[in-house]
């Protein structure tokens, strides 16, 4: 019973990953409060995500806030050059809420196309900026036209993002029950699994290391 215990047993190893991911969670949401943060935060959780998935296990305070700071200019752009649409998508969302968009179809589905890419867009992007060392004009161009070079993976992607809001218009009730689950844990969990799924695609973009 006492090697279950052990700092090196797999239940120790899954409760540390577990409390690295809680952590990581409520480090970003705390830093989402003031909203202007919102673009650095999502990249250092991207960040750190990516540390975690390549299993480095790196120390989740520390690294947050130095990649926070190392970001904080290039993802406070592109939050500001994407809060349009994110705030156009917001009141789509309110609107199809309330039934107010039933009647014109017509916008509704542009609505869809519109949180679609917005939805993809975001689910590059900070990836991106926590990946790659770039101009914000060509990580927004890459968050564009990266996701047309492997559809299924950006579906993918973009749907694990998504999957607060498409449950909150699927079922509120249930998005109510799940709200502790994203509160705690999900956001970060989501963020690992992204950067697993985009890690190989992101390594063939990069160039060859001339040490090697």
């Amino acid at each position: 019973m006492g090697r279950l215990f052990q700092p090196d047993s797999p239940i120790i190893r899954f409760l540390s990953a577990v409390a690295d991911l809680i952590a990581l969670n409520l480090l970003w949401l705390i830093c989402c409060i003031p909203i202007i943060t919102i673009g650095p935060a999502c990249t250092a959780m991207c960040y750190v995500a990516r540390k975690i998935a390549e299993k480095e296990a790196p120390p989740i305070i520390k690294t947050f806030f130095q990649a926070m700071r190392d970001n904080f200019k290039q993802s406070l752009i592109i939050f500001l050059i994407l809060l349009v649409p994110t705030i156009l998508v917001g009141v789509y969302l309110l609107m199809a809420a309330s039934g107010g968009l039933d009647h014109i179809p017509l916008i509704k589905y542009l609505s869809y196309l519109a949180i679609a890419i917005t939805g993809v867009v975001f689910s590059y992007v900070y990836p991106l900026l926590a990946h790659f060392d770039n101009t914000v004009g060509n990580t927004l161009k890459n968050a564009f036209l990266l996701p047309l070079g492997n559809p299924f993976l950006a579906l993918v992607v973009t749907v694990l993002n998504l999957l607060p809001i498409l449950t909150l218009l699927i079922n509120y009730e249930l998005m109510i029950r799940l709200s502790f689950f994203w509160l705690v844990i999900g956001c970060s969990l989501t963020a690992v699994i992204n950067a697993k799924l985009l890690g190989p695609f992101f390594r063939q973009l990069s160039p060859p290391d001339p040490n090697v």
